[in-house]
């Protein structure tokens, strides 16, 4: 195990934009993993961060959705959605494909979680059509971290 529980890092960059994606795949202290899902992107000459977490509980079906996802996105898909809920009733993923006043088709990964105050929290990062081979090879690279050592 890494450093505060990290187990696999990596950062992927977007030319365009300043948009950067990392996948950071960690163990909590009970020896459970997640994966941290963050898109940084510069806005006003900060950088701003959206960030989801998968738990290993609701990774595989969290890959298979993301999956199809992918799959409508390259064939063009326009205004797809689909929810996952997960068995705690406390987390939601949502999957939707959108398109930009341009034209430009875009998938938008979000998370709703309930936060310390009981109420939802959303968290969304998304990933444009022309950056979907890079933020591919990220989450390729992390889920392969996702099965815990025997």
């Amino acid at each position: 195990m890494g450093q505060r529980g990290e187990v696999f890092t990596l950062k992927r960059f977007v030319e365009e934009g300043g948009l950067t994606y990392f996948f950071n795949v960690k163990e909590n202290r009970y020896g459970d993993l997640f994966l941290n899902l963050v898109e940084s992107r510069k806005k006003d000459n900060r950088f701003v961060r959206f960030s989801l977490i998968v738990y290993s509980e609701d990774f595989k079906k969290f890959a298979d959705i993301m999956e199809t996802a992918v799959t409508k996105l390259k064939a063009s898909v326009r205004d797809w959605e689909f929810e996952l809920k997960t068995g705690s009733g406390k987390r939601k993923y949502t999957f939707n494909i959108k398109s930009a006043k341009n034209g430009e088709l875009y998938l938008i990964l979000a998370e709703s979680r309930v936060g310390t105050d009981e109420n939802y929290e959303n968290v969304s990062i998304r990933v444009f059509k022309k950056n979907l081979d890079t933020f591919l090879d990220g989450f390729d690279q992390a889920s392969s971290h996702m099965t815990p050592a025997e």
